[in-house]
């Protein structure tokens, strides 16, 4: 008992002790230091409470490419259209005849445009015209081929146990084409006396894809100014054979021209400030 006592008187000195040094022992009511998981968690719950977006995308129902390469053809085409030997007359274009064709209100634009950069009037009706023209168009469409080489996509089935084998190629090539066939002829809307034809003019625009070992598509062709690789342009020079016809005395469709001064406005237009604050009467 006495060494128990002892023991026990002991143990109250050194807490003494412990308290008058200022040592601090746990208590059962201390808080424990965070953990590696609660961390995790707590990182976790920050990240998720973030915010965040999506973007929509849409195609449309034709291709970009699709457009340009039938747009392409149609201004190819169009711009090897000599009609200089109307000019200075006035003429009606008939396009009834390519009611069904593809892109057949580009098409007609694009005539109308030629027409004028050929110096020929253009007339709102049969009746205003001297000469009725008369368009068609053979062909307005596209075209595409593949080639690769190498072993296909195959569906494989061993013991019983169907599989997919996928494409391996060593080099892969997709082209696509549009195509525009059309023709012209004139006549005089009085007599109905033949007056002109422009001949067949056929023109197709290109485009090439291409992969090598799984790297792709490089793509070049008549509607890339550069060669691209996946959609970004590489600086290089490109190899296109066709150019856009260019008529002796035809204004060219893709470059900026003025025909004409505009017309003075007439005498009854009303005032206008001008940059001073000023009143000033345009004429």
């Amino acid at each position: 008992m006495d060494r128990g006592h002892s023991s026990v008187a002991s143990h109250a000195r050194h807490s003494r002790t412990d308290a008058a040094a200022g040592t601090q022992w746990p208590t059962a009511c201390s808080a424990p230091r965070p953990s590696l998981a609660c961390l995790l968690l707590l990182t976790l719950a920050s990240l998720l409470a973030t915010g965040c977006g999506t973007t929509r995308w849409t195609d449309s129902a034709r291709t970009a490419t699709e457009q340009l390469l039938t747009s392409d053809a149609i201004e190819r085409a169009v711009m090897q259209v000599d009609a200089t030997p109307l000019a200075g007359r006035k003429a009606f274009l008939d396009v009834s005849a390519m009611n069904q064709t593809n892109d057949s209100a580009y098409l007609s634009s694009s005539l109308r445009h030629q027409l004028l950069a050929c110096g020929v009037g253009i007339a709102e009706s049969k009746a205003d015209a001297e000469v009725i023209v008369e368009a068609r168009a053979g062909a307005i469409g596209t075209n595409r081929d593949e080639l690769m080489v190498g072993i296909p996509q195959t569906n494989l089935t061993i013991m019983g146990i169907g599989g997919m084998l996928p494409e391996m190629s060593a080099a892969k090539r997709t082209d696509q084409e549009a195509v525009a066939k059309i023709s012209l002829f004139a006549y005089d809307r009085e007599t109905g006396m033949p007056l002109w034809q422009s001949g067949v003019q056929n023109v197709a625009s290109r485009t090439h894809d291409r992969w090598y070992f799984g790297a792709g598509p490089f793509k070049t062709g008549d509607i890339n100014d550069n060669p691209r690789f996946a959609g970004i342009r590489l600086r290089m020079p490109t190899f296109r054979k066709d150019t856009p016809a260019e008529l002796a005395d035809a204004v060219k469709l893709t470059k900026p021209h003025l025909y004409a001064t505009l017309p003075p406005l007439p005498e009854d237009v009303g005032p206008t400030l001008t940059a001073d604050g000023g009143e000033k009467k345009l004429r």
